[in-house]
């Protein structure tokens, strides 16, 4: 009987996990550079902050320049924010031979209660002239159609703030072992259509792409707005929401891709800054229930057929068969959603099994993120950031 009840037990849990993953996935809006047919453009001003990204900054100001934006009504600024390599020097390259209007400004001191990519943003805000302003990260790549298309997108939809998810890329085994089931555990957090929606709370955005009317960005004393805070993006939207703006969430796979982290310790340092706010456990008690539910949807069912395998096997008992079947239905289920999830995010099939380590390894940044946050003790490129 207490198989039959654990059994049980965990398959809601998965249920419900699946359920809510399947409804999330239904209520994707995705941009896209099909049926543009605007002739007038607004001036856009696009902003790189940039710090030690010498290894990315051309890449990403290449995909820029490269844009098929009106080159009249588009300029680029990278903020070096005080970068110890050739930051600067490869934007200057990259401005000398390009015809967009490209310029590299140094970053201003950090304010007191100001964190460093704020900051940074501010300062290219304040040199900006255009009308929009898109604020992206250095480990970024755009396709030619990208600017056009979220343009067109945000000015068809009346939206103040467009943050959207780009298409991830995993390229060593750290990458598509960890990352694959790391996304898909704070995907279950989300909320898409409820941040989408101007009568709910949730708000959701990513700090990689957040565009903004001019208009509503200084109504809210743009940066300011999120000076202190670590999820600077996730703030954003909140308190834009809050103030009565239009926000919106969507996912640019064909317009944007990143490469985030690149190893196993990249992705747990990186994350370790704010997954506990992405999550939104901020108690002992909301973190330790967020690791248990990834160890029990990593592994229950598993660990159950197996477990239900050999107790049926032993003791032919009919309540270990239902075990059996319902943790083995448990299993089949998982497997086909991690190989979705594998050719959804572009990663070799064979990486799927590792899923339930990714949702595992999810689990210990989570805490990892609380205990850094309670001691104020987050570090990110060379900067402790405080809490």
């Amino acid at each position: 009987m207490t198989l039959l009840v654990i059994t049980l037990f965990c398959l809601l849990i998965c249920a419900a996990f699946i359920t809510k993953l399947a409804l999330l996935s239904m209520s994707r809006e995705q941009i896209s550079a099909d049926k543009i047919n605007r002739q007038q453009w607004p001036t856009l001003s696009v902003i790189i902050p940039a710090r030690n990204e010498e290894a990315n900054i051309a890449k990403s100001l290449g995909s820029i320049v490269a844009q098929d934006y009106p080159s009249d009504k588009l300029e680029v600024i990278v903020v070096d924010d005080y970068s110890e390599d050739r930051t600067h020097a490869i934007v200057d390259q990259i401005a000398a031979d390009s015809e967009i209007a490209v310029r590299c400004v140094m970053g201003r001191p950090l304010p007191k209660g100001w964190i460093g990519k704020s900051n940074a943003c501010m300062a290219g805000a304040l040199e900006a002239k255009g009308d929009y302003l898109f604020f992206i990260d250095a480990d970024t790549k755009s396709e030619p159609s990208m600017l056009r298309a979220t343009i067109d997108f945000m000015m068809n939809k009346g939206i103040d703030m467009l943050s959207f998810n780009p298409r991830q890329e995993m390229v060593s085994k750290s990458e598509r072992m960890l990352l694959p089931g790391l996304f898909l555990s704070i995907a279950s957090s989300m909320k898409f259509k409820d941040s989408n929606d101007p009568s709910k709370e949730e708000a959701i955005a990513n700090g990689q792409a957040m565009l903004f009317k001019r208009s509503a960005y200084d109504a809210v004393d743009g940066h300011g707005l999120v000076a202190s805070e670590i999820s600077e993006d996730l703030a954003f939207a909140r308190g834009m929401k809050q103030r009565g703006f239009k926000i919106f969430w969507a996912f640019a796979d064909d317009l944007m891709s990143t490469r985030m982290y690149t190893s196993a310790k990249e992705i747990w340092d990186g994350f370790s800054k704010n997954m506990n706010r992405i999550m939104q456990c901020d108690t002992k008690l909301s973190v330790a229930k967020g690791l248990l539910t990834n160890i029990v949807l990593a592994w229950s069912p598993l660990v159950l057929t197996a477990v239900s395998y050999f107790s049926h096997q032993s003791s032919g008992d009919p309540q270990h068969f239902a075990s059996l079947v319902l943790s083995g239905l448990m299993l089949a289920v998982s497997i086909i959603m991690y190989l979705v999830l594998s050719k959804e995010l572009f990663v070799p099939m064979v990486y799927a099994f590792a899923v339930p380590f990714g949702i595992t390894y999810q689990g210990l940044i989570l805490i990892n993120a609380y205990l850094l946050s309670k001691r104020k003790a987050i570090q990110w490129k060379g900067r402790v950031i405080e809490s």
